[in-house]
């Protein structure tokens, strides 16, 4: 038995590390670290002892994570690294090494680049690539990385780095082994600390599946670059519905506190909505959960109105863009008029929305970013994001701005060379957006209708979103 430590290093506050994009977030949100908790679970199935470190979120300094590391006496370290983060966690992997304990770089930041991660390291030897349990474990009962699938190796006098083949994604059979995350979360993290303004609170985050259903979008982080293989894109990869409600019957049993399930699934289809929905229905559940969504018709009004009544609060919905062209050039597989129209259906069926929108996006322009913001206006969304593009390395995205050489002096999106918006003006429409979003005749209706829900209960949200909306500059 060895004991692993599975650690999200401390950083800024606010830092959203665990997300599918990360950034420093305005309304305080923080997501669960879902992947690390995921290799938990396994791990301690196989007989480790693990301790999760959600050093960013539990607000942790570097000292005050080193000593928990030191009170847990570990074999290994994992270390889930980010992109804004990407030195300071390297270089906090370092100090663990020089503590005597040994450490590995895991997740979709480190999957992205491994070798690239490891040179800049000084004192880890190893990374792992993809989905990172199996190789976790074997590593952890002492496997020789030079014969483990998916692991990088840093031989550190020379700095060479050698690997094998990556392992096909975990199965559905696979993943219906894995223990319950809700149960391990509530042993192993303060969950009054997890919360977002979509959400009830306190909440909690599961995964019905791994991998995207449509995934084409050319953004991508999760799915291009940590659940990907070379076969044709689309991936979906489910636990059986018995064996995923038994997230919710732990839930519901033994965490009273909790109000809402966040399903963390890439795109929640329709038949997987029907299965989730009719199975909390038949066991009479009143907890309500959310879930992310493609704005087509993939799940249909009849569902979302089964949704409803099983208890679905919030639709987590990329609209991305309100322009065609911009929509095309993106792979996103659907029309602003699809956009539209599953709005209205999410609306008839009495749910909300927590629309996700984009700005700088492959040849965006001014007008077309402005047709996005007009969009979110038009359907009204229970809450809005406005999203500053983040061209992650070995995306589709990425790749084409490399091609068109569209990039500023600062290594942000511009696309002033063929007309289009430049970095600056894509921050400032940006911080625009928000404001006619928010500062908004229909979002004052809402505040006067429900002041609870939409003012008192974010204040603090608004104290931080305001001076970055108005005049302070936004990170890239």
């Amino acid at each position: 038995m060895a004991k692993v430590v599975l650690l999200s290093p401390p950083y800024v506050q606010d830092y959203m590390r665990n997300a599918r994009c990360d950034f420093v977030s305005l309304s305080h949100s923080s997501w669960y670290p879902i992947w690390l908790g995921e290799a938990g679970c396994y791990l301690e199935m196989k007989g480790h002892k693990t301790l999760l470190l959600d050093a960013q979120v539990q607000g942790l300094s570097h000292q005050e994570t080193l000593e928990k590391i030191k009170k847990f006496k570990p074999d290994l370290v994992a270390i889930y690294t980010g992109r804004l983060s990407e030195d300071n966690d390297i270089e906090f992997a370092d100090k663990i090494v020089e503590r005597g304990y040994q450490a590995v770089f895991v997740g979709p930041y480190t999957s992205i680049d491994p070798i690239a991660v490891l040179k800049k390291s000084k004192k880890v030897e190893l990374a792992i690539k993809k989905e990172f349990e199996l190789p976790l474990e074997e590593l952890s009962s002492g496997a020789n990385p030079l014969k483990t699938p998916n692991v990088y190796f840093k031989e550190l006098k020379s700095g060479e780095v050698t690997y094998g083949e990556c392992r096909s994604l975990l199965k559905a059979e696979q993943l219906d082994q894995f223990p319950l995350t809700t149960e391990y979360f509530h042993r192993q993290l303060d969950i009054s600390k997890y919360k977002t303004p979509s959400e009830l609170y306190p909440f909690i985050d599961v995964m019905s599946g791994r991998g995207c259903a449509w995934g084409k979008c050319n953004f991508c982080l999760w799915v291009q670059t940590f659940v990907v293989e070379d076969v044709p894109k689309g991936i979906y990869n489910l636990r059986s519905i018995d064996r995923f409600m038994e997230e919710f019957d732990y839930a519901v049993r033994f965490m009273p506190e909790v109000k809402s399930i966040m399903i963390q699934d890439d795109l929640l289809t329709n038949p997987r909505a029907l299965e989730i929905s009719n199975a909390i229905l038949e066991r009479g559940y009143k907890i309500r959960w959310s879930c992310y969504a493609k704005p087509n018709t993939n799940l249909s009004l009849e569902t979302l109105k089964l949704m409803r009544r099983s208890g679905c609060l919030n639709l987590h919905v990329g609209f991305e863009s309100g322009d065609p062209e911009v929509l095309a050039k993106i792979d996103k597989g659907n029309t602003v008029e699809q956009s539209m129209e599953f709005a209205r259906n999410v609306h008839e069926a009495g749910l909300q929305i927590h629309g996700d929108f984009a700005l700088g996006h492959l040849a965006e322009t001014n007008e077309s970013m402005q047709r996005t913001i007009n969009l979110a206006k038009k359907m009204n969304p229970h809450t809005a994001q406005f999203q500053i593009m983040i061209p992650f390395k070995k995306t589709t995205f990425y790749d084409q701005l490399d091609k068109g050489d569209f990039w500023s002096e600062s290594g942000e999106p511009s696309y002033e060379k063929i007309g289009g918006a430049s970095a600056d003006e894509i921050r400032q429409t940006a911080k625009s957006a928000y404001r006619q979003f928010y500062i908004s005749s229909n979002y004052l209706k809402k505040i006067i209708s429900n002041p609870k829900d939409y003012f008192f209960n974010r204040f603090d949200e608004y104290i931080q979103a305001i001076p970055a909306v108005t005049w302070r500059r936004w990170t890239k």
